[in-house]
């Protein structure tokens, strides 16, 4: 990921702000639900940002898989002409896996959180989404210049 990403009309904002802020927004979450066993944030192009796993796992490798799975699923949803994807959804055996789209001018972000089979498919959903919609305000603040630490 380049070190300073710059977007026509925003102030750039360093992959270090970036991942700093990702960290940050997944140690909460994680924090907060237990039951969250997987959350991770890429960029569109598969460049790991953040991660936070309850068991070990290969983050570059998940990253890739989930930015290319998003990707597809923007494909399909453009032939099935059914606008822009909101949200995949993995539901296996034993676990559920959200994926969602962090909206940013400077950068094009993926979120995937990820929780064992127990918890409500529409609560995993809503993790993900409230969580990209926390870190896409974030986001625009740091590049409209505002000051976060107030």
């Amino acid at each position: 990921m380049d070190d300073s990403l710059v977007a026509f009309g925003a102030n750039p904002i360093s992959a270090s702000d970036i991942r700093s802020l990702c960290d940050s927004a997944l140690l909460k979450l994680c924090d907060k639900h237990p039951e969250i066993s997987l959350a991770l944030v890429t960029t569109a192009d598969a460049w790991l940002i953040s991660h936070r796993f309850l068991e070990k796992m290969d983050a570059h490798r998940l990253s890739a898989m989930t930015a290319s799975l998003l990707a597809l699923c923007e494909s399909l949803s453009k032939e099935l002409s059914g606008g822009s994807c909101q949200s995949a959804l993995l539901s296996m055996d034993s676990y559920t896996c959200v994926i969602v789209h962090i909206n940013s001018a400077q950068q094009s972000l993926v979120l995937a959180i990820g929780v064992r089979q127990n918890v409500m498919i529409a609560l995993a959903r809503r993790f993900a989404l409230d969580l990209a919609e926390r870190i896409s305000l974030s986001l625009r603040a740091l590049e409209s210049g505002a000051d976060l630490s107030a």
